[in-house]
């Protein structure tokens, strides 16, 4: 990927590895097949992640993680 941010387009499946708030489990999210991303208003913090089949899962990461990381701005 040669440029950065919403209009990079990937070099293959943008598989992410997060970190599930309510098991602590890992899971591994295609970021193709995410809808909307949004700050989780709890108090318990992390993101709430949306898929276009209507699941949802909340992660520990902070939006401003999941951003960077689901539009390929995180290096390495």
């Amino acid at each position: 990927m040669t440029k950065r941010g919403i209009t990079a387009r990937w070099q293959g499946v943008p598989l992410v590895v997060f970190e599930d708030a309510e098991t602590g489990d890992s899971r591994c999210i295609n970021g193709l097949h995410v809808q909307t991303f949004i700050r989780n208003p709890s108090s318990a913090g992390g993101t709430i992640i949306t898929f276009a089949s209507g699941d949802t899962v909340t992660v520990t990461e902070n939006f401003d993680t999941v951003f960077r990381i689901l539009t390929g701005q995180v290096d390495g």
